[in-house]
């Protein structure tokens, strides 16, 4: 009888045990998964604060270049044959101004074609956080 009595109490401690580890663990990985979505969403935060930053100095660069490029256009079309001395000091100025220009107008595409790669990270970031969303619930207070 005792044996009965206490396999009867080692089974039902053994049931409350199993069943309170069980929803130790579902908290264990719903917290894993709510950690997942923060660090997501710290990382697409730092993102978005990069592009602002970055679409800021495309601004910039945008001004210098398009006054390069106006200044090199008007530069170009005043050759004249009469003076053959002011006429290579023209052309030195204006080679150097090209290359400017030139310098400046690589630097206005890195700085787009950075803009484009960050807004591809910020879509791939937020295509995660959608798939996430579904599995895990933030409450907002």
């Amino acid at each position: 009888m005792k044996n009965h009595y206490f396999a009867g109490i080692f089974g039902v401690s053994l049931l409350f045990f199993s069943l309170n580890a069980k929803a130790q663990m579902q908290d264990v990985t719903a917290m894993t998964q709510q950690r997942d979505v923060l660090k997501l969403h710290t990382e697409l935060m730092d993102r978005q604060i990069s592009l602002e930053k970055e679409k800021q100095n495309n601004a910039k660069i945008l001004g210098k270049t398009e006054g390069l490029n106006s200044q090199s256009e008007r530069k170009t079309d005043k050759f004249s044959s009469s003076d053959p001395d002011s006429t290579a000091k023209d052309a030195k100025k204006t080679a150097k101004l090209l290359k400017q220009t030139e310098s400046a107008n690589r630097e206005l595409d890195k700085s787009n074609n950075r803009i484009a790669n960050i807004e591809g990270e910020i879509k791939k970031l937020q295509v995660k956080l959608e798939k996430l969303r579904y599995t895990v619930d933030i409450k907002e207070k």
